[in-house]
């Protein structure tokens, strides 16, 4: 085994390479070992002091790593929050409800009007589209022509109307010239849109099942009608007619491919026999909490609609049945399946619980004896 140096000769060497002349001066031989472990420490500072500036330089580059991987990290997680952003905001584009007054107004369908010519009907003498009949009228909103049926369509149909609806049947009952098929279109663009009108069938006498009046439902639009009808979307026939009804049901809309019949609209000819036919039928075929909507219940030839069957469902909505209480169903097809009536100024909605769809036998989808007259054994209370 080898002898440790002395002291000085350690001391010595370390002086050569540190230039550190008062190694020899601090060290004796009697602090031999002191010296020797305090020049080792010597050496390793030099030996570091010696590398410094790589050192230094690789801590410089590692920091400046750190720091690009630091600006890398912010960018992503910036662009990552405006992709969040984005899909965010298109999340809400996708459940944003359309405006169903601003169509309809653009379309120039009746059935918002009556908020274009409101205020000019109030003035004296009154200014706008007032007709004669609405100017003395006690109710101010029956002044102006048109409806104001926006705030109906917009809080029943609005759920209907976003990005993310799931597709679903429409049926409009009197498309005229179109206008407010069109409405309904832009405002439901999910809908698989169907219509029927009367006025398209082949010209002549009315008893042999034609029209004499001339075709209302080609003026407006050609090329909307030639496509609906194409695509067997306008139903050319009396709505009036179950035989009729049962066959656009079942041969054109009633498909094994077909979405669920979520709303059907009665706007054709306001005759009370002719609404309350449209509700037998459509009602119990509409999914459950689908819409039918009734328009234009109005003082005119609607009369019995709303002072005959109107008060007729209202009972049989609130109907329970209790054997203590003796009730009787005014209309046994359609009150298992009511959930609700909301009306506002000549418009109602019926909404279908959650009972699945029927499909009723041609017999029971006709309007029994009792539906324009409600002096009958079901509105009396014993």
């Amino acid at each position: 085994m080898s002898s440790l140096p002395s002291g000085r000769s350690l001391t010595s060497s370390l002086n050569r390479r540190t230039n550190q002349s008062w190694l020899p001066q601090l060290c004796s031989r009697d602090v031999l070992l002191i010296c020797n472990m305090l020049a080792m420490l010597m050496v390793v500072y030099t030996f570091q002091s010696s590398s410094s500036p790589t050192t230094e330089k690789n801590t410089i580059m590692r920091d400046a790593t750190v720091h690009k991987e630091d600006e890398i990290s912010i960018i992503e997680k910036r662009n990552a929050a405006i992709h969040n952003a984005d899909t965010r905001l298109d999340n809400i584009d996708l459940f944003k409800e359309k405006d169903f007054l601003e169509i309809a107004l653009k379309t120039g369908t009746d059935k918002v009007e009556g908020n274009k010519h409101l205020a000019g009907c109030l003035e004296n003498p009154p200014k706008g589209a007032c007709p004669a009949s609405g100017t003395d009228a006690k109710n101010k909103f029956c002044r102006p022509f048109g409806h104001f049926y926006n705030t109906v369509y917009q809080t029943w149909l609005g759920k209907y109307s976003t990005a993310d609806t799931i597709p679903f049947q429409f049926l409009e009952i009197g498309y005229y010239q179109g206008s407010g098929f069109e409405a309904y279109t832009k405002f439901l663009p999910k809908a698989e849109a169907h219509s029927i009108e009367i006025s398209c069938l082949p010209k002549g006498p009315q008893s042999e099942g034609l029209w004499p009046y001339g075709n209302f439902a080609i003026k407006r639009d050609s090329d909307m009608y030639d496509k609906l009808r194409a695509n067997s979307r306008l139903h050319c026939g009396d709505a009036n007619k179950v035989s009729f009804l049962n066959e656009v049901w079942s041969e054109q809309m009633n498909r094994i491919d077909a979405p669920p019949l979520k709303v059907v609209i009665d706007d054709a000819s306001h005759e009370s026999e002719h609404m309350v036919a449209s509700v037998f039928f459509w009602f119990p075929r509409i999914e459950p909490r689908g819409v039918m909507i009734v328009e234009d219940i109005q003082p005119s030839i609607a009369d019995r609609f709303r002072t005959q069957f109107l008060p007729q469902m209202m009972k049989d909505m609130h109907f329970c049945g209790n054997n203590n209480f003796p009730d009787e169903q005014c209309f046994p097809t359609l009150q298992p399946l009511l959930a609700s009536i909301h009306c506002e100024m000549h418009i109602c909605v019926f909404e279908r619980n959650d009972e699945p769809s029927v499909e009723l036998s041609m017999e029971d989808s006709i309007p029994p004896s009792n539906a324009l007259d409600a002096d009958n054994q079901c509105m009396k209370y014993t």
